[in-house]
């Protein structure tokens, strides 16, 4: 199963459309479907008898019949307006006003300029052709507007936000369009005992917990489609496997001092407020103060105060499938982490724990196995 490539070009022939999908054809004012496209969106995907204009059954209907190009503009800027107001929807614009209605794909494509940079619209190939000219000429101006789409992201990226995001950028995710998507890298834990990365809209959150979606055919019996139908419905089709995985951190904007990138849920020894560079603290988002930190006994220590910075493993040892609320463990486990050893030295114990991760042993034999036997960290050095 290979993820596809994201949706932008409305395919030559449509015979079934996902729940998401939306067919989008061109009428007459008096909705009489009778031939083209407008009889399949009648026949195929509930197109109503009668109504010649806007969402009608699972389409949309631009009327193209009534006069010269100046009568269609109206309507088909409508429809960009209720599109953009659909983002949940993937609206598939065929050659409209190309079939009875007698418009060259010259004459109709500047009318859907304005849809070029819509994620969630798709334009015939030949439009998009004609419009390769145009793209050049505005690219400044297209480009202004795919800002104005791109997803925004906080400064701080707590569990909490990443839902939030998710859920907002449903759609895109489940289309694999990636485009206007915040630039958000994480860790997670597989049951392989390792490490994996990835990016913002390539995994998801259901029934709270994440899944990450992947191509390799080893995780094709840990594929969960009850959760991909329920977050996604159909929309995900040769997406890849999504199986079910630990949350381990979020990819901050700091180093430490080998140059290694620090994530949420790293054990680190800082060199800040007169601070023993021996204690182990849990890398933690602090979103209410707009930084990256842990917590101490009475106050906070954020990241921008710190001259050095040393990763020593992370809170990923010791693992359970079983607890009740994985999603949150990193930060369960990062609060906890000073009150239990930021009082005084590591000790060779606490140090082993953070630095052979992440693990799902229990006893303390297999760590002193792991560190005769490996005598190197685990994958936490990604």
């Amino acid at each position: 199963m290979c993820a596809n490539h994201p949706k932008v070009k409305t395919p030559r022939h449509i015979t079934h459309l996902s729940k998401c999908e939306v067919f989008v054809f061109g009428s007459n004012l008096a909705g009489h479907h009778r031939g083209g496209a407008a009889r399949m969106a009648h026949e195929l995907f509930g197109a109503e008898w009668g109504v010649g204009s806007g969402p009608t059954g699972q389409c949309y209907a631009i009327p193209t019949m009534q006069g010269g190009l100046d009568t269609i503009r109206p309507y088909v800027d409508e429809f960009i307006e209720y599109a953009k107001a659909h983002p949940m929807n993937r609206f598939l614009v065929t050659r409209v006003g190309c079939g009875i209605a007698g418009f060259t794909d010259k004459q109709m494509a500047p009318l859907f300029y304005d849809a070029l940079p819509i994620p969630n619209i798709t334009l015939p190939r030949e439009w998009i052709l004609e419009s390769i000219d145009h793209s050049i000429a505005y690219e400044e101006e297209i480009n202004k507007v795919k800002e104005s789409l791109r997803v925004k992201a906080p400064k701080v990226i707590t569990v909490e936000v990443l839902q939030e995001l998710c859920d907002q950028c449903r759609y895109m995710i489940g289309a694999s369009y990636k485009n206007y998507l915040p630039s958000i890298h994480i860790r997670y834990v597989n049951d392989k005992e390792k490490f994996g990365y990835t990016y913002f809209g390539n995994f998801f959150f259901y029934k709270n917990n994440l899944y990450v979606f992947d191509d390799e055919e080893e995780y094709k019996d840990q594929h969960d489609a009850e959760a991909v139908m329920a977050t996604f419905e159909d929309e995900c089709e040769g997406r890849g496997y999504a199986h079910k995985v630990i949350f381990a951190g979020v990819k901050t904007p700091y180093k430490d001092v080998r140059g290694d990138s620090i994530y949420t849920g790293d054990a680190v020894m800082a060199d800040g407020l007169g601070l023993s560079k021996e204690c182990i603290h849990g890398v933690r988002p602090l979103g209410f103060l707009d930084d990256y930190g842990f917590m101490l006994d009475n106050h906070s220590l954020l990241f921008r105060e710190c001259k050095k910075l040393v990763r020593v493993g992370t809170v990923f040892y010791n693992l359970s499938w079983e607890e009740e609320d994985m999603l949150h463990i990193l930060e369960d486990r990062s609060r906890d982490m000073h009150p239990l050893y930021g009082g005084g030295p590591t000790g060779e114990e606490n140090l082993r724990h953070v630095r052979f991760t992440p693990n799902f042993f229990t006893a303390e034999w297999n760590y002193l196995a792991m560190e005769l036997l490996r005598g190197e960290d685990f994958e936490w050095r990604g």
